[in-house]
């Protein structure tokens, strides 16, 4: 291995830490903490960090019967194209019932005054949870939700104050990962088929950012019995990765833009209701990861394939009995995209027994190193991972208080995040922990960014199924 003269490798090692440390302001860091460059920096801290972000605030005095979503149209990771929106089912018992509640975002990301979603006529829309929500192309909002014809679901699209157009029936049931927004604004939905085994499948249509109307529907036939966890995930040129399980195992099936046939993969087998997150790039691979559960153990897999999204055998990122008996959460693994281009993978696993939140980098050499950024000593749940505009990602997770029996309570549980970034090579550096909520009754957090002003915006439900938020504003871009 060839050495470098002493002058050449100090001013490179002067440079990567000129650059280094610039990544790390954005996140919150100081300069010493250059030091710890190869592990967990905000493990090193016991508690979280004074809280950069705002007060919670109540966001409807009406109780929502789902968490909500809030999202920001775009045609690329740092240029908006419409108004942001707050999306949730509020309950029956609302003074003025059931229905899709929208609040438009304003110019500081906070949300208006919420009102039910109309429909063209004036009509509401009696989409029921769970909603799946995404940006739409020409700045407006796709809303996917249960109560369409014959037992499927309905897919409506509109600018955030509304009035929303039906934009087609979906198959079957909505869910979390029905819809999929990609780079330029396209978006991509995915149900299962209803009925019985001679319709048994899925059906992926896509609305490009150029268009007004879904592509034809593509069927994917299935492999019998109930469909669970359908998943899609788009590319730059919208080719489409498509996971799903049924049949006691998970299966991917690669969807070229080109209308290439492609057979589906059998990736492993799976227990009932894995949680599920795909992403594929425009290198011709892609990557599925996943948490199974079984009898109180949770064992959490990636699989990133071969050029030609050939996928190989799965590797195991860890396995462990479930601390304190809970079951593991729905919210968890996560991979996302940032505007970098690099990908990022959070999950909730194990330590000590204690739940932990984890992240990785993953380039074409595959997963990288694996940091744990929540705090030691604390129990910690990922609720959620979005990428910002600056090439950073905020983890969102809770962490439940322990009884005086030593059980942990999920009904009363603090609401932390923390900023970081892809450092390269191979590496995620997190600032330290942030306060989101103190502990209560928090539960269902999810975040999004606004794409011009980087603000962050976390929402989730609180004491009597209420929605709260707070927002953090960064320092500098």
């Amino acid at each position: 291995m060839q050495t470098l003269p002493a002058a050449t490798a100090a001013a490179s090692a002067r440079a990567t830490a000129t650059a280094r440390s610039a990544a790390l302001r954005r996140v919150g860091l100081a300069a010493p903490a250059l030091a710890a460059l190869g592990c967990c920096l905000s493990a090193t801290r016991a508690t979280a960090a004074p809280a950069s972000w705002s007060q919670p605030t109540k966001l409807s005095p009406c109780a929502a019967s789902a968490g909500a979503r809030a999202v920001f149209p775009r045609d690329k990771p740092t240029h908006g194209t419409g108004r942001g929106a707050v999306v949730w089912s509020a309950a029956r018992s609302c003074p003025q019932g059931a229905g899709t509640l929208i609040a438009t975002i304003g110019a500081d990301d906070a949300p208006g005054r919420p009102a039910y979603a109309l429909a063209h006529g004036g009509r509401r829309l009696a989409l029921r949870p769970p909603l799946a929500v995404a940006a739409a192309p020409h700045g407006q909002l796709a809303i996917a939700g249960s109560g369409g014809s014959q037992g499927g679901g309905e897919l409506v699209q509109g600018a955030a104050a509304g009035p929303f157009s039906r934009l087609g029936a979906l198959a079957g049931a909505t869910g979390t990962g029905t819809l999929f927004t990609a780079y330029l604004g396209d978006v991509g939905v995915a149900s299962p088929i209803a009925g019985g085994l001679d319709h048994d499948g899925l059906e992926l249509r896509i609305e490009r950012y150029f268009a007004h109307a879904l592509s034809p529907t593509i069927t994917v036939a299935g492999k019998g019995g109930e469909i669970e966890a359908p998943t899609v995930s788009l590319d730059f040129r919208t080719d489409a990765i498509l996971i799903w399980r049924q049949a006691g195992a998970l299966y991917a099936r690669d969807l070229p833009a080109s209308g290439r046939t492609q057979p589906t993969q059998r990736l492993a087998t799976a227990d009932p209701a894995p949680r599920v997150s795909a992403l594929i790039s425009d290198d011709n691979r892609a990557m599925v990861a996943w948490a199974d559960e079984r009898a109180g153990h949770t064992a959490v897999y990636l699989d990133y394939s071969a050029s030609g999204v050939r996928f190989g055998k799965p590797q195991l990122l860890e396995r462990f009995a479930n601390p304190s008996g809970l079951p593991y959460p729905a919210s968890s693994p996560r991979l996302v995209r940032l505007s970098s281009e690099s990908v990022m993978l959070a999950w909730t696993g194990a330590q000590d027994g204690h739940w932990v939140v984890r992240t990785a980098a993953i380039d074409l050499n595959g997963l990288r190193k694996i940091s744990t950024i929540s705090a030691p000593g604390t129990d910690s749940l990922l609720s959620d991972l979005q990428p910002g505009p600056d090439g950073e990602a905020t983890a969102l997770w809770g962490e439940p208080q322990r009884a005086a029996d030593g059980t942990l309570e999920l009904d009363s549980q603090a609401l932390v995040a923390a900023r970081g970034i892809d450092a390269r090579p191979g590496v995620t550096i997190f600032g330290g922990p942030e306060q989101v909520a103190p502990a209560g009754p928090n539960s269902e957090a999810t975040l999004a960014f606004d794409p011009d002003s980087d603000r962050a915006l976390a929402l989730w439900r609180s004491s009597g199924g209420m929605i709260d938020y707070a927002i953090r504003t960064p320092a500098s871009r």
